[in-house]
């Protein structure tokens, strides 16, 4: 008896129009939350983020993500982080990468939206916007006290 198997091999760049999401956990380890409006805060490597959520890593913790164009980003301990917008629509020529850090550790790898619209991305600290134009690089951002 002869038995097939399929696998189906999806493309990171692939539209996930349906769901809304725009990154995925690739690493995780220690403390981490995320803070979604529809409440959810369950994450797991492979898990799927959107735009409005925002990440926490405690002094333990520490997370990877990859973005649907590419670009990669880690986050440290003690870190507070917003993606605030992503659109990756090459067909429309429509590009826009803009997290927030508050405050925390993050290293930054350019995907494709820094590559195809050298102005639509954007990392925003309390104190300063970066905009980048395809590199790498880390930053630290002091937690601001009232």
């Amino acid at each position: 008896m002869l038995f097939f198997s399929a696998v189906i091999v999806t493309s990171p760049h692939s539209a996930l129009a349906a769901d809304n999401t725009v990154a995925a956990i690739t690493s995780i380890d220690g403390t981490v939350h995320l803070n979604r409006s529809s409440g959810e805060n369950r994450i797991a490597i492979g898990f799927r983020l959107m735009p409005g959520d925002i990440l926490e890593t405690g002094s333990d913790g520490s997370l990877g993500l990859v973005f649907d164009d590419d670009t990669r980003l880690s986050m440290g301990p003690d870190s507070r982080l917003e993606i605030e917008n992503f659109i990756f629509e090459p067909g429309k020529s429509e590009f826009s990468f803009i997290v927030r850090l508050f405050k925390g550790t993050a290293v930054y790898v350019s995907g494709l939206i820094a590559k195809m619209s050298t102005k639509a991305t954007k990392l925003i600290t309390p104190t300063a916007s970066i905009g980048i134009r395809g590199t790498r690089f880390a930053v630290h951002v002091e937690e601001i006290k009232s």
